[in-house]
């Protein structure tokens, strides 16, 4: 008889192991988590008018910035580091930036491994714009085409 009910005790802890985990879960009470904030809140963009101080079109470690291109902005307020993504500015058909010359970048201040980054939209230069990201903040590749004879090569042109 003991024998039976040791065998019937654990048939019936092993059968009802496995609804156990359920039925916690379901004495827990759900809670909604909070939505993050969107990376790029096209709300909270900012326009700025500098000078170029450097440019750097890879990120090295030395340097200690995101990867991808950047421009080092001289404003009123002091510099600023604005991210240009993977958007080339050195090489073939890329708009040429130097250190001393006025540009316009539109996008959105974050805070990044400590340091404060513009995580750059729009870019003018020299009467030309380029758009880096979309509203939502993701990166736009440039646009490539040759072959054609009144292509523009690099960025899209607003």
């Amino acid at each position: 008889m003991k024998r039976r009910f040791r065998a019937l005790a654990l048939f019936t802890f092993l059968t009802l192991c496995p609804f156990a985990t359920l039925l916690c879960a379901q004495t827990t009470e759900p809670t909604a988590k909070p939505l993050a904030s969107p990376k790029y809140d096209i709300s909270q963009e900012v326009t700025l008018t500098a000078t170029v101080s450097s440019v750097f079109s890879q990120a090295t470690s030395e340097t200690k910035i995101l990867a991808g291109s950047h421009l080092i902005l001289e404003t009123s307020s002091g510099r600023i580091d604005a991210s240009l993504g993977v958007f080339p500015i050195a090489g073939e058909g890329a708009p040429s930036i130097s250190a001393g010359q006025h540009v316009q970048v539109t996008g959105v201040m974050k805070t990044v491994r400590n340091q404060c980054v513009l995580i750059t939209r729009l870019v003018l230069i020299d009467g030309r714009t380029y758009k880096v990201r979309n509203e939502h903040g993701f990166l736009l590749m440039p646009v490539t085409r040759k072959g054609t004879a009144n292509a523009e090569v690099q960025g899209e042109r607003l």
